[in-house]
C-alpha cells in the first residue's frame, strides 16, 4: 500500500563520491548511511485544533554535529542548527535506530521489521507502545519516492504518534496528534515534519 503525502519533484546534482547532496530526481551513486556531518532539511507544519487549518510553517535544519561516547557506545548528536540545541542522540544497531533519552537507550524505529511487530520505547516524554503498520510503504517527498517502514503509537483508541523510517535517511516523516483540550478526549493532527533534502 502506498502512502502518498506530497508530490513535488526536483532535479538533482551530485558532488564528490562520499559527500553529495540528495535533491530530487536522481538516485545517489552510492547508498550511504547518516554519519557525522550529515544534514537533514525538514519542512515543519503545525495545525489549528479547531479547524485543522495550517497554523505555522518553517524549515528546520538538523545536523549530526558530534559523536558522543555514552556507556562505552558511540552516539550521533543531532542538533537543530538554528538554536544549537540537541534534538536526538542516535545510533543504528542491528535491530534498528535507537535514541539515547531519559538516561537510557531506546529502540525508536525497529528495522528490519514485519507488519504488526510491537515494542515499547520512551518517546514524547513517556513510554509508548509502537506497532509496525507498514513495511516498504512508499512516501512521495521532495527527494523522490522513499520506501519506509511505518510505525504508530496509541493512547487507548487514539492515534498519537506516527513515524516513517528509511535506513539511509532515518526519519523521513513524523506526525504528532494531540488532545484538543488537556482534559478532553478528542485528538487532532498537531504537527507534521517531513524531509525535503539530506546532505551526507
Amino acid at each position: 500500500m502506498s502512502i502518498v503525502l506530497a508530490t513535488v519533484f526536483f532535479c538533482s546534482s551530485c558532488q564528490k563520491e562520499l559527500d553529495y547532496e540528495v535533491i530530487p530526481g536522481i538516485t545517489p551513486p552510492v547508498l550511504q548511511k547518516p554519519r557525522l556531518g550529515t544534514e537533514w532539511n525538514y519542512r515543519y507544519y503545525t495545525f489549528y485544533s479547531y479547524s485543522g487549518g495550517l497554523a505555522t510553517s518553517e524549515n528546520l535544519v538538523y545536523k549530526a554535529r558530534s559523536e558522543e561516547i555514552i556507556n562505552g557506545e558511540k552516539w550521533l548528536r543531532v542538533v537543530n542548527v538554528a538554536t544549537d540545541t540537541t534534538v536526538y542522540l542516535l545510533q543504528e544497531k542491528a535491530d534498528g535506530l535507537y535514541q539515547y533519552i531519559n538516561n537510557g537507550a531506546y529502540l525508536l524505529c525497529k528495522y528490519p521489521a514485519a507488519k504488526n511487530d510491537t515494542y515499547s520505547s520512551f518517546y514524547s516524554g513517556e513510554m509508548e507502545d509502537f506497532t509496525v503498520k507498514g513495511v516498504n510503504d512508499t512516501i512521495s517527498t521532495d527527494i523522490g519516492d522513499i520506501p519506509a517502514t511505518y510505525y504508530e503509537t496509541y493512547k487507548g483508541t487514539h492515534l498519537v504518534d506516527q513515524l516513517w523510517y528509511n535506513p539511509y535517511t532515518w526519519i523521513v516523516w513524523k506526525q504528532v496528534n494531540r488532545k484538543i483540550y488537556p482534559l478532553g478526549t478528542a485528538y487532532f493532527k498537531y504537527s507534521v515534519l517531513y524531509l525535503f533534502k539530506i546532505i551526507y
